[in-house]
């Protein structure tokens, strides 16, 4: 029999970090292991046997209105949950434990680090956000935030609306958050963090749990899925678009920090017969709010569909103020589609002078100019290249394959 590999992480096989973890069992199922997934909340079929992490109700509400959002305690609930999770994982005896996004109200922190602790189990933590080195947020660069550095003491983002469901209670639990997470997290002797960005793996060195070992494997791509389709006009006649320069923006939550008010004041600085501004991941109340001008596209996980957008679109764009990555970046290069970016956290170690241009955070003038540049160059001059640097750097197969060196490896290296 082969070797036993548990992945865990919010969703199976849905959504970004489903579909990633997904993808990487996938591969280690190739290379012979027996895979099973962990998750909590919805799933799709894929290759690993599925785990449900069951949630009774009561013990739902309990972990998210009252410890996540009212005491600002995420991972501090969900006891019986976690105890019955942590006697299927001695059931399944796995040889690694793959941890994604574990913070969605589902798991106890202390339990489940406790145990891992004893167990002596190899662990891989791959961390696609900040909350592991946080007090409780998942990233804290739009409010210009660096506590997490000294402990989380005066947070700017406790008791404000605008966070995302994070962070909204009124009490100050984050030091104690934080010191509990170094507790735990820098406990377990066979730990090894995986960040998707070198941006990442920098704010992971600088934190409290800056001893555990780091590396960098970025989000890979299928590129046998997004690919430059040729079959756009109908994709463009369905969203409204005509033969005007199609902006494209892609997110699967649009908030102020992902830049969703920036593409209004774009709107603004370029002519409506021209350009426009194609925003997928729209919730059907921001959709019923958005300016003219402006066409938004809910949120899909129809990946045949989006591609036909990154391939119709002109230019792909990404106005956030905080990324670990930037995949929708390299999904429109897949499709041939040049990018515009700002130059912050993660974004500006994907585009280069071939495949797209990065300007200013927040300077709206020199974004209307780069999109105006990359409409008089041509997609065409972009095209070749972006879909190479898909191909040669972040195709999903090549990319995956690290995991299972690194599960190799974490047995040979495996301390007693």
């Amino acid at each position: 029999m082969g070797k036993k590999l548990l992945i865990v992480n919010t969703y199976a096989n849905l959504w970004s970090t489903g579909r990633i973890a997904a993808e990487i069992g996938e591969i280690a199922v190739k290379h012979g292991w027996q895979c099973y997934f962990a998750y909590a909340s919805e799933s799709n079929p894929c290759s690993c046997e599925e785990i449900r992490i069951n949630k009774s109700v009561i013990s739902y509400i309990i972990h998210t209105y009252l410890f996540s959002r009212i005491l600002n305690l995420k991972g501090f609930g969900s006891w019986i949950e976690t105890k019955l999770f942590i006697r299927k994982i001695k059931k399944i005896a796995p040889d690694i434990i793959h941890l994604h996004n574990i913070h969605q109200n589902f798991l106890n922190l202390p339990l489940l680090f406790s145990f891992l602790k004893k167990a002596g189990i190899p662990v891989i933590w791959t961390l696609h956000d900040c909350w592991a080195v946080t007090g409780g947020c998942t990233h804290f660069v739009y409010n210009k935030c660096e506590n997490w550095k000294t402990g989380c003491y005066r947070c700017p983002r406790c008791g404000n609306s605008d966070t995302g469901g994070e962070l909204k209670g009124v009490f100050r639990t984050m030091p104690w958050v934080l010191k509990k997470k170094e507790e735990y997290i820098t406990s377990v002797p066979n730990l090894t963090f995986v960040t998707v960005s070198e941006w990442l793996s920098g704010v992971v060195r600088s934190s409290v749990v800056g001893s555990v070992p780091v590396q960098v494997i970025s989000n890979g791509v299928d590129c046998t899925r997004f690919y430059p389709h040729t079959d756009i006009q109908a994709i463009k006649q369905k969203y409204g678009c005509g033969n005007r320069f199609m902006i494209v923006g892609v997110s699967s939550h649009w908030s102020a920090s992902k830049g969703l008010y920036d593409y209004y004041k774009l709107r603004e600085l370029l002519p409506a017969d021209q350009f426009v501004v194609v925003l997928v991941g729209i919730t059907s109340e921001q959709k019923n709010n958005i300016p003219d001008g402006i066409i938004g596209v809910e949120r899909t996980e129809n990946l045949d569909e989006l591609a036909l957008i990154y391939s119709a679109a002109d230019v792909v764009t990404s106005l956030s103020y905080q990324e670990t990555f930037g995949l929708t970046i390299v999904e429109g290069f897949a499709c041939g589609t040049p990018a515009v970016v700002y130059d912050n956290t993660a974004l500006p170690e994907l585009v280069d002078s071939d495949t797209g241009l990065v300007v200013e955070t927040g300077n709206m003038e020199r974004l209307a100019e780069a999109i105006r540049q990359v409409c008089k160059t041509g997609k065409s001059f972009y095209s070749q290249a972006c879909r190479e640097v898909a191909q040669t750097r972040y195709d999903k197969f090549c990319q995956y394959e690290k995991y299972v060196e690194l599960y190799e490896q974490a047995l040979v290296s495996k301390k007693v």
